[in-house]
């Protein structure tokens, strides 16, 4: 247990460099929680929170298509029923879906029970379109109940080593280098879409795809990056 002095620094810590944190975690609970896979060639898994929204993933899913990149999108139950036409778009440029449940609102504070509703509820939505293998909770907190309840209704709960206050910079162009400075093959990129607020969105990750595409770098899906051979 941390001393009341040490609780700041920690925390500080987690603030500061959340990738070295989820590169640590990322040895554990590997087989309930996807973070990260060990890769020796340039691989990455790029996901987008909190969409579908008409003024970030059509945009978004143009620019991936210029690039030959694959993503994951986790999409949030109400506007996902409400944009079936942007689901369907996402899923004809060749990218894989992902549970994030019904609302934008911290997954660990809902109940067993409504957990287990939203989970399932967002599921029949999003599986029209196809499987649905990940989710990934409101806020990135979880419980080993909540992993219970995800295995069970065929789940696995994927975070991410890379992450970034994206949702709150003014400067795409900045967030792009901070991510691109921080990555190793075998990561899995956090980013955010969903609202008017976020079109800067797309010009941060147009400056992702195209520094880290020519150091050789290729952007697949969560599934994808899971089912690449291990290296130890």
């Amino acid at each position: 247990m941390f001393t009341m002095l040490a609780a700041p620094a920690v925390l500080a810590f987690c603030v500061r460099w959340p990738h070295l944190i989820a590169r640590h975690l990322a040895g554990h609970l590997a087989g309930e929680v996807l973070w990260s896979v060990r890769s020796s060639t340039r691989v990455v898994a790029l996901t987008l929170d909190d969409g579908p929204h008409p003024a970030t993933t059509p945009g978004l899913v143009d620019l991936l298509s210029r690039y030959g990149a694959r993503a994951t999108f986790f999409l949030i139950g109400v506007p996902a029923s409400r944009h079936e036409d942007l689901v369907r778009q996402i899923v004809d440029g060749g990218h894989e879906l992902g549970n994030h449940l019904l609302s934008n609102y911290p997954s660990i504070l809902l109940s067993t029970t409504e957990f287990q509703s939203q989970l399932v509820q967002v599921d029949a939505t999003l599986r029209r379109f196809g499987r649905v293998r990940y989710f990934r909770p409101g806020s990135g907190f979880f419980t080993p109940r909540m992993l219970q309840i995800a295995a069970e209704n065929n789940y696995r709960c994927a975070l991410g080593t890379i992450s970034t206050l994206d949702t709150d910079s003014r400067n795409p162009h900045s967030v792009a280098r901070r991510i691109a400075r921080k990555v190793r093959p075998g990561d899995v990129i956090v980013l955010h879409e969903g609202s008017p607020e976020r079109t800067r969105i797309v010009t941060a990750v147009e400056g992702l795809l195209a520094d880290l595409t020519a150091r050789g770098y290729r952007f697949v899906t969560l599934t994808e990056l899971a089912g690449r051979p291990v290296v130890r």
